[in-house]
């Protein structure tokens, strides 16, 4: 049996780690910000996420003996940012214990799961789409308000893209923490080295925060990170034990998320890294991977106070190209899956220009009133 200290698998579960925070983590954080958290609960936050995805990680690949990753929620966190504000932060927790409730009973109870199943993927993605779009389109102003740096980040994006594009965001990173280098007074960055703290924060459950936080996040985690973590699994080979990991990812949302541990699912793209044979030349082997990326979770989430620091100090431009270029991929491929079915294709473009507008209507948000507005026009089109 080989070791578990095999350079090709402390490697690939860093990879999985490093790709998974250097594509998102600012999008956490602009989560975090607008659900009304201080810079200390923010700490909180990826404290918790980091050890929520370690412990599910090293746990699940340990008993399963499968490369099982988990991740945290980057639509999900997407989504916060979009409609988190309009609620107090004690009423984001409450939604997020809701969410993780929902996981549970979700893999309690085998017809959730199937009914989720029977909503038509073009509308799930239309609706992602529509949350991502502003993100994306806001990741283009800098070439208004600085041009100079826009070009120099667009032109690293492009051509880390066409030569290493499994490192495109970490050198997109490393670009723009040298030009906020340049740009950000140095007596106004304060960075150290520091261990985070977890903090409790007060839990209130609020009906419009469960309606229009809760169950938004609930679905967005299982259509756009769990169903697709399953798929990615099943196309490796592996049998993915769905019960047990949707009980586990959400009893431990439920735990951790009145510390800011708003969602941990299925990694799909990320758990890829873990998976193929450049890991491993035997697939019973590669869970290996995956346990070293949940060592490198617990680091990232204990040294959390670091990483706040450091992303806080950067300019607003910057962040938000990084948020944009980011969820590039992710766009494309919700806008593809979205009008690839003939079928669903005006119904996925209801959807999405609905969840686009931002209109509410009796308290419901556009993002559920988009889904809701899609599925009543496939349904009625298909008996008509």
């Amino acid at each position: 049996m080989k070791g578990i200290f095999s350079l090709s698998h402390v490697s690939a579960g860093f990879t999985a780690v490093l790709v998974g925070y250097t594509s998102s983590v600012v999008i956490i954080i602009q989560a975090a910000t607008q659900s009304g958290a201080s810079p200390v609960q923010i700490e909180s936050w990826l404290l918790v996420l980091g050890v929520m995805m370690g412990l599910t990680s090293i746990g699940l690949s340990w008993f399963y003996k499968m490369p099982i990753l988990t991740a945290w929620s980057t639509p999900g966190a997407a989504m916060l940012v979009v409609s988190a504000g309009e609620y107090q932060l004690s009423e984001a927790i409450g939604a997020f214990v809701v969410s993780g409730l929902m996981i549970t009973v979700t893999g309690l109870i085998g017809p959730l799961s199937e009914a989720l199943k029977r909503i038509p993927s073009s509308l799930g993605t239309a609706m992602l789409a529509a949350i991502l779009l502003p993100f994306c389109l806001k990741g283009f102003e800098p070439l208004q308000t600085s041009p100079i740096l826009f070009i120099i980040m667009f032109l690293t994006y492009l051509l880390a893209k066409h030569f290493v594009p499994r490192y495109a965001m970490l050198l997109l990173l490393s670009v723009a923490l040298i030009c906020a280098w340049f740009v950000t007074p140095h007596d106004a960055v304060e960075f150290q080295i520091a261990m985070a703290k977890p903090v409790w924060m007060p839990v209130t459950f609020d009906v419009s925060a469960l309606l229009n936080l809760a169950l938004p996040l609930y679905l967005i985690t299982m259509i756009s990170q769990n169903l697709p973590g399953v798929a990615m699994m099943k196309s490796y080979h592996y049998q993915t034990p769905v019960k047990s990991s949707l009980i586990t990812t959400g009893v431990a949302n439920m735990i951790f998320a009145p510390f800011g541990g708003f969602s941990a699912n299925l990694a799909a793209i990320s758990a890829a890294i873990c998976m193929n044979d450049s890991v491993d030349a035997d697939k019973n082997q590669r869970y290996k991977a995956v346990i070293w990326a949940g060592v490198f979770y617990l680091a990232a989430g204990l040294f959390a106070t670091s990483v706040v620091a450091l992303f806080i100090a950067l300019p607003a431009d910057i962040t938000s190209m990084l948020a944009s270029f980011a969820l590039l991929g992710t766009l494309l491929m919700c806008l593809h899956s979205a009008f690839m079915t003939e079928e669903y294709r005006e119904a996925a473009l209801l959807t999405f220009l609905m969840t686009l507008s931002g209109v509410s209507f009796l308290g419901i948000s556009s993002t559920l009133l988009g889904l809701a507005v899609g599925l009543i026009y496939s349904r009625f089109t298909r008996h008509a």
